[in-house]
């Protein structure tokens, strides 16, 4: 590092690193015959110089990191609100907005439709099972797989303003703004949820072996999306800055 700078400071004419001026190559006299200044002191000098400028800046992004990680996590109120709606968002999601179970003896059967119960029913093969009976009950499987496509879907929305959050310290203002729209999104599909969700029982009362009830985690994710909107809302009208 130190020879490159040196050849691109002396290069094939020579010169004073103090005063510009000319030098011989072959002139072997330590001092610079215009100023008088010692030619490898003057050298280690700019190359010293040159080396602190370069930690100053690098100090200088540094300091500017860290603003902006305070800035986006723990600057303010409304910050610090904003990273436990975050955390709501996906934890909203894991209570069941609807449960369905079956009402034949002898068959413990049970589907909880929030996101951790629809990853079990996956793992267990329950959701395989309901499938099948589609020829059977094609009205009760096709609510049942409505519903769940709205909450893997809400789960996607919620996760996108998760990472959002982590994100934010690069741009607090965009991050905002996409959670912005990703707390719309995710609260329409919501309500679409909620919408099936109240119909669910009724419709899984019609066939002879299941039994549907009412959850909350709809109307709770409602409630969470809507909170995310607001204070993004207040975050991109008060232009936070770090």
């Amino acid at each position: 590092m130190i020879q490159l700078s040196y050849e691109q400071d002396w290069g094939d004419n020579m010169k004073c690193p103090k005063c510009g001026g000319e030098i011989g190559r072959f002139e072997l006299s330590p001092n610079c015959k215009h100023c008088g200044a010692n030619i490898f002191y003057a050298q280690q000098k700019t190359l010293l110089t040159r080396d602190a400028k370069k930690c100053e800046l690098e100090y200088a992004s540094f300091r500017i990191m860290v603003a902006k990680l305070k800035n986006a996590f723990v600057g303010g109120k409304l910050q610090i609100f904003r990273i436990v709606a975050m955390v709501l968002a996906i934890g909203a999601i894991m209570v069941p907005f609807a449960t369905v179970k079956s009402t034949v003896p002898l068959i413990d059967a049970k589907l909880s439709f929030g996101a951790l119960g629809i990853f079990n029913a996956f793992s267990d093969g329950t959701l395989g099972v309901l499938f099948n009976l589609r020829e059977y009950i094609p009205s009760q499987v096709g609510l049942c797989l409505a519903l769940i496509g709205l909450i893997v879907a809400i789960f996607l929305a919620g996760f996108g303003v998760f990472v959002a959050l982590i994100l934010s310290f690069l741009n607090i203002q965009k991050s905002a703004k996409i959670t912005r729209i990703l707390s719309v999104i995710g609260g329409i599909l919501c309500v679409g949820a909620s919408v099936v969700s109240v119909i669910a029982p009724s419709v899984m009362g019609r066939c002879g072996f299941l039994e549907g009830s009412l959850g909350i985690g709809s109307f709770l994710c409602i409630l969470v999306f809507v909170f995310i909107f607001i204070l993004n809302h207040l975050i991109i009208k008060k232009n936070i800055l770090p």
